[in-house]
């Protein structure tokens, strides 16, 4: 009894393992649609997951630029200003800084509107440079502006001397944004092209010593008295943002106290006087 029963079981074992070679590929296709959308589904949210990280990254990448082109042109600012800053040739004379605010460069005025007025002393008359020589000077001031007449205003006249020689002349603005003219030349002045011209302190209104232009050009007249010649300014007049006010040696005035609102590190200012 028992070695019929083992025999029936073997027989019921080979049929079981018979049958599994039918029906597994039938459970294979019966669970392969399953197991495609699992597999679709799971690589729809890999690739979802991989968009979203690159669009994060993207996002990242293009905020970094933005800081990084901020950086930059904070570093050049700071340049800049340095630049400005040391530009008063350590000559001894008081200065402030101040942005210019409005531009107004025609062919009848060449002027700048500051963002520093009588507040701060500022007076008519007064020189200003940037950090490469002379720019103009003061002619027209408010609590809290100023307008500054450029050296290349066709109205505008500077006295000047030629570095090298010492020759003095008066260099006058010709409504070009970094050109003047030199109107008075004799035919036997001493002068070259690319002379330099420094304010000669002549009259009092720009302090002695400061880069004006160089020569750019000299053609003789014959018949007439003197030389055309022109020069091209020193300072970049054009693309100026910012220009220092100075108060010369010969004319000492009261020292800003710390409190007042001036860049680090410059020279002080006069302080404002009451009868504004």
């Amino acid at each position: 009894m028992l070695l019929v029963f083992a025999q029936y079981t073997n027989q019921l074992e080979r049929a079981k393992s018979a049958l599994s070679f039918i029906t597994h590929p039938i459970l294979l296709a019966v669970d392969s649609p399953s197991r495609a959308y699992e597999w679709v589904t799971e690589s729809f949210s890999s690739n979802s997951h991989l968009q979203e990280e690159n669009d994060r990254l993207k996002a990242e990448e293009l905020l970094l630029k933005a800081k990084l082109q901020k950086y930059e042109a904070v570093e050049h600012e700071n340049i800049r200003l340095q630049s400005l800053l040391g530009s008063s040739f350590k000559l001894g004379e008081q200065f402030i800084a101040a942005s210019i605010i409005r531009t107004n460069l025609d062919a009848l005025s060449h002027q700048v509107v500051i963002d520093k007025g009588s507040r701060f002393n500022i007076h008519n008359g007064q020189a200003a440079i940037n950090a490469e020589g002379i720019v103009g000077q003061v002619v027209d001031v408010t609590p809290l502006s100023a307008s500054i007449i450029l050296i290349t205003d066709p109205n505008h006249a500077i006295p000047v001397e030629i570095s090298r020689t010492g020759l003095r002349t008066i260099a006058t603005g010709n409504a070009d944004n970094n050109s003047l003219n030199l109107p008075y030349l004799p035919h036997n002045s001493d002068i070259k092209l690319n002379d330099l011209l420094i304010t000669s302190g002549m009259g009092g209104l720009y302090p002695k010593g400061y880069p004006v232009a160089r020569v750019s050009e000299l053609t003789p007249a014959p018949g007439e008295a003197f030389i055309t010649a022109k020069a091209n300014t020193v300072a970049n007049i054009e693309s100026s943002r910012e220009v220092l006010l100075v108060w010369s040696q010969q004319q000492p005035l009261p020292i800003l106290s710390n409190t007042e609102n001036t860049l680090p590190n410059q020279a002080s200012a006069p302080q404002p006087t009451n009868n504004e």
